[in-house]
């Protein structure tokens, strides 16, 4: 709630100011510009007033008010503006006067300098002592410098100017909670629920928190889920609630929307709780929800893409990022393409897409970094140093110079250059100062072979109940580094236990190399990835889907090569060309790609499931062996657990026959168009 509603009163106020003397063209123009919200617009008429007469001071205001935006964060020029402003401003131009200072407050506010902005709020009231914005923004910093009894006191002096602002009362509730007085605070909660019929979001805050003191788990969390929809976000309390009892939590949450199931921003809501609570599966059912429900759908499908990428449904992923792109170029989905892609090993199509969202934001140093682990997975060490080079110059953050460094360690050692890496990881430990609990020093730790360091972490790791899954994750990978099977393990079944789906993500990365043929880690992996495979056959049943096809027709291209049709699809992930016969009974492929996909974790040992003798066109009888195939991508149908043979013959063509072709009602061939289409029954 908290904004100041000087833009509004600025509004309100227009009209009358513009019928006053005193008030410059320049004024009036930007005026009419800002009431259009074109602020460009209305910044470049009021810089032109300043210009033109410096003591011109409603420009000035003006101006600081636009600095201060967001979406401008020119906070530094916004002072200045302000101080310029405050000096030309006549004193009996107290409305100005107060709007400047509240200006000030929130610019103070947004850069976190709370005591400067309460003194900036205070002398903005000390003008207009009964303006009910301005006390609400010092009771709001007072509550932002543990102030309680202060806020209180402001807030109350809201109530007895304006009785009827009811989500005033929740306010009071809450600083009642932090003072303190659990009994004043439920008190108000009480009040609020009375006055307003559902209370505020802020009262479901606090009713929920008092809950938690009782214990009344089911209570705290049904008012903080009604207080996440009806404030769209997520509350620190959650995370409380998230640790004690997830259940609970996401039952909640069902409830709620269950209440408003077709709107489109309600199962957006549920969407992102689910999110947050790392329930992935639950996540794509609110956001497909969404999209059924949607005006816009383009909204959605961003969301569906990264949620997609987070379950190891890359192709999916990559689907729904490029329909983001066709309305919605910006960076931030370019890098998320990429990034789906070079989880897929598809490096130069993701160095492509990384390199174009360069061009949105050519200083954004995490694209640059991601650039160069791209880089790593090729084996490009050297460009990848330099690469990090132009990362370290724009990344301001430790952890970022820390992250840094152990790949900087990694690329000096594959080039031989063991003193550049000893160097990195001399610089690393002087910044490790007292905390050296962060997931940075995981790595660390394991290039310098530290493994009763490595140990300690998990220990802490162990004891702590809120321990992020992606931890485990980066110290299953620094128990690699050190080659230390059991832990390496230990840890990855912690991060699956957590509700991640990663599955796929160490039989591909470099640092688990040691361990792909082990059979025992594959047998790991295999366990957890079926588990995922349930889950994702279960959220199909949940939206109504059959193999996702849900009654359409899909165009096939394909591409005609020595009297066959060839067409691209993906088998767990790996796209491979096929050839198109509708007259063999199963998908087969080569051993020569078997044995590839099984190296490189396209396939487990739990995906053989024996031999079988089929024939050959030329009549003779052969025997192959029987795989499972998780997943075939044909076009934007994603099929489950499709039988195919392994065929002994190296020079063998990959063939995609009866048992892929089998799930749809109707396949047709458009020689015309070169498509094929697949209707489903």
């Amino acid at each position: 709630m908290k904004k100041i509603l000087y833009i509004l009163l600025f509004a309100l106020c227009a009209p009358v100011l513009l019928a006053a003397s005193g008030n410059s063209y320049y004024f009036q123009r930007a005026e009419e510009a800002y009431n259009k919200e074109d602020y460009e617009t209305c910044l470049h008429y009021c810089k032109e007033g300043v210009k033109k007469d410096p003591k011109d001071g409603k420009c000035w205001a003006v101006i600081a008010e636009i600095c201060s935006k967001r979406q401008f964060a020119r906070y530094g020029e916004a002072l200045q503006a302000s101080e310029k402003a405050l000096a030309v401003l006549p004193k009996k131009e107290s409305w100005w006067r107060a709007f400047v200072y509240g200006i000030r407050g929130d610019v103070f506010y947004k850069i976190e300098d709370y005591q400067s902005s309460k003194q900036a709020y205070l002398t903005a009231l000390s003008i207009q002592p009964d303006n009910t914005t301005i006390l609400y923004d010092v009771a709001d910093v007072c509550n932002n410098l543990g102030e309680y009894e202060n806020a209180i006191t402001y807030f109350k002096r809201i109530v007895d100017l304006i009785p009827s602002k009811v989500y005033i009362y929740g306010e009071l509730a809450n600083a009642y909670y932090k003072a303190g007085n659990k009994q004043e605070a439920q008190r108000y909660c009480d009040l609020t629920n009375a006055l307003a019929d559902g209370g505020n979001c802020q009262t479901h805050r606090v009713l929920s928190m008092l809950a938690v003191d009782k214990e009344d788990y089911i209570t705290a969390c049904r008012e903080i889920a009604r207080a996440m929809f009806c404030g769209q976000s997520w509350y620190e309390e959650a995370d409380t609630l998230t640790t004690l009892c997830p259940d609970l939590l996401m039952a909640a949450i069902r409830t709620e929307v269950d209440d408003a199931r077709t709107s489109a921003e309600a199962n957006a809501v549920a969407g992102y709780c689910a999110y947050t609570m790392h329930r992935y599966m639950d996540a794509l059912y609110y956001q497909h929800k969404q999209l059924e429900h949607s005006d816009s759908p383009q909204s959605a499908y961003a969301w569906l893409a990264s949620l997609y990428d987070e379950v190891d449904e890359f192709e999916t992923a990559k689907n729904y990022y490029l329909l983001t792109l066709k309305t919605d170029s910006v960076s931030d989905v370019w890098v998320g393409l990429a990034h789906t892609e070079r989880r897929m090993g598809q490096y130069e199509q993701a160095l492509t897409h990384f390199r174009r969202a360069l061009q949105d934001s050519p200083t954004e140093g995490r694209i640059y970094y991601a650039i160069a682990r791209c880089y790593i997975e090729k084996e490009e060490y050297a460009a990848a140093l330099a690469t990090f080079d132009t990362a370290q110059v724009l990344l301001e953050e430790e952890d970022w110079k820390l992250s840094l460094m152990h790949y900087q360690v990694e690329c000096y050692r594959h080039l031989g250059d063991e003193t550049k890496a000893q160097q990195v990881l001399d610089q690393a430990q002087r910044m490790r100062k007292t905390d050296d609990e962060r997931e940075e020093f995981y790595m660390i730790d394991a290039h310098l072979g530290d493994t009763a360091a490595l140990i300690r972490h998990m220990e802490v790791l162990e004891a702590d109940k809120k321990a992020d899954a992606g931890k485990w994750l980066t110290l299953s990978q620094a128990f690699a580094i050190v080659h230390d099977k059991a832990r390496v393990m230990q840890a990855l079944r912690r991060h699956y236990e957590a509700g991640e789906y990663a599955m796929r993500y160490p039989l591909r990365h470099y640092r688990y190399a040691f361990l792909r043929d082990d059979a025992d880690f594959r047998a790991m992996i295999a366990h957890y990835d079926s588990l995922r495979l349930e889950q994702l056959t279960e959220l199909q049943e949940r939206l109504g889907a059959r193999d996702t096809m849900q009654n359409k027709v899909t165009e096939l291209p394909f591409t005609q090569q020595g009297g066959v049709n060839r067409v691209q699809c993906s088998i767990n992930g790996l796209p491979l060309y096929f050839v198109f016969d509708t007259g063999a009974t199963d998908v087969s492929i080569s051993s020569v790609e078997a044995s590839f996909m099984l190296k490189n974790g396209y396939l487990t040992n739990a995906d053989f499931m024996g031999k079988q003798n089929y024939v050959t066109a030329t009549g003779e009888i052969h025997e192959g062996t029987i795989i499972n195939l998780r997943e075939v991508r044909v076009g934007d149908v994603v099929l489950r657990d499709i039988k195919a043979s392994v065929i002994k013959n190296q020079s063998a063509p990959l063939l995609l026959g009866q048992s892929c072709f089998r799930r749809f009602g109707t396949v047709e061939v458009d020689n015309n168009a070169q498509v094929i289409r697949l209707i489903a029954q």
